[in-house]
Formats: structure tokens, C-alpha cells, sequence
């Protein structure tokens, strides 16, 4: 499953029109954006989080001692879990030593924000709102439009 939402961390646009869509969806999306919302709320108390100006929460689970740092112009290796808001798994790159390489530059907000923050060998629980992620459109069948999401992500390497 892991390769199925790589090319969608691809940076999107996340500007969606509401034009031709039916009520049900948009009255979904206004649903699922309010839930994000007290989601994001409640990432935010979690001890140690902090919040990016961008309303990212950022919450260290383990803080390496390197001082090794990317930058959005690098490629990082990673092992990832994603989450949505009730924490059902949407995909990981974690099992049997399983990682994921990407050019920073290339991915979502969210990741381009929250990963220059953690020095290689760190890992952090990081909670996207959907503006910051795949927006009003979602990804595939399982983001949905509107959807805040979590990240525990480790970051192993970087290749500038």
C-alpha cells in the first residue's frame, strides 16, 4: 500500500472549486472540515506539541542529537505511518524495514513545513490540516476531502 499515496504526496493543488458538485458533497466537506478542526484542537494539547504558524502540530515522540537537519531542497529517507482522524492506518512504509525516499521539495505542505524540524534519527508525530495536506479534493478513496491527518514519521537520511 505504501507506493499507492507516494505519487500523491506529490504536491497538489489544494484549491477546489464547489461548482456542479452535488449538496451531499459539499455538505460533507463542510462536516469533515469541522471535525478536522476539533481534531487539530485537540492534537494541539498533547504534551510537547507545538503549532506552526501554517496551524500545523508538530509533536516530537523522539529527538535525536544530531544535528543533521533537511532542507525542502533535499531528498529524505523516512518511515512513515499515516492516520486520519479516528486513526484508522492509511498506509505505512514501516514494515519488515520497509522505507520511503522522496525530494522534500516535492511533497505535500505539511512536509515540507514540519520535516526540515527533525534532525536525522528523530521522529515526530505531526498532524496536517487538510489545507496543509491534500485539501478539498482528498487523494484516492481513502483521504477524504477536508481530512486532517497524522503523520508519525522517522526521518533516517538525507541526500542533498
Amino acid at each position: 500500500m505504501k507506493m499507492i499515496l507516494a505519487l500523491s504526496l506529490v504536491a497538489l493543488s489544494v484549491t477546489a472549486t464547489h461548482a456542479g458538485e452535488p449538496t451531499r458533497v459539499r455538505d460533507g466537506l463542510a462536516e469533515e472540515k469541522k471535525l478536522s478542526a476539533e481534531y487539530l484542537a485537540k492534537m494541539a494539547k498533547e504534551k510537547g506539541a507545538e503549532v506552526t504558524g501554517e496551524g500545523i502540530v508538530v509533536r516530537p515522540i523522539f529527538i535525536s542529537d544530531t544535528k543533521n537537519y533537511p532542507t525542502v531542497k533535499d531528498t529524505v529517507t523516512v518511515g512513515y505511518y499515516l492516520t486520519d482522524r479516528e486513526g484508522k492506518l492509511i498506509e505505512e512504509s514501516t514494515t519488515s524495514d520497509d522505507t520511503a525516499t522522496f525530494p522534500l521539495g516535492d511533497l505535500i505542505p505539511c512536509w515540507k513545513i514540519a520535516i526540515p524540524k527533525m534532525a536525522v534519527g528523530s521522529a515526530y508525530k505531526i498532524t496536517c490540516p487538510s489545507d496543509t495536506a491534500y485539501g478539498d479534493k482528498g487523494a484516492g478513496e481513502t483521504i477524504k476531502g477536508g481530512a486532517a491527518l497524522t503523520f508519525r514519521i522517522t526521518l533516517f537520511g538525507i541526500a542533498k
